[in-house]
């Protein structure tokens, strides 16, 4: 998984927040449907995000009671506040426009992804 956009990293920090959550929580939290036909669209939708997040090795589930239970992958996903001297691959990371933000941090075959949750929780509450 090359690309990961706002509604991957949506799903990668809710299921960081919210222990024994499975995806139709995180469709009713993100996107807060109107109504059961919605929330079906939306469920299934992130089933989708879920399964590939789980492909690429963010996120990992087990069965509880019939449910699939996700949590993310703590050596792939790491979360942060203020960026300023966090070491990456024997580096100090800093960058002026997230000095003040909480962000998430992703390694991935390509490299490393470091992203705002301050900004990204702002987008999806504008929505």
């Amino acid at each position: 998984m090359s690309f990961l956009d706002d509604l991957d990293i949506a799903v990668l920090a809710f299921v960081a927040d919210h222990l024994d959550s499975t995806v139709t929580d995180c469709a009713k939290t993100i996107f807060k449907p109107e109504n059961t036909e919605e929330l079906q669209k939306k469920d299934s939708l992130l089933r989708h995000r879920f399964k590939a997040l789980a492909s690429a090795g963010f996120l990992v589930h087990t069965s509880v009671s019939g449910r699939k239970i996700y949590r993310v992958v703590d050596e792939k996903v790491a979360f942060g506040p203020e960026l300023r001297g966090i070491n990456i691959g024997g580096k100090k990371l800093s960058h002026p426009g997230l000095r003040k933000d909480y962000c998430i941090i992703l390694f991935t075959d390509d490299g490393v992804v470091v992203r705002s949750l301050d900004k990204l929780e702002k987008y999806w509450k504008d929505l």
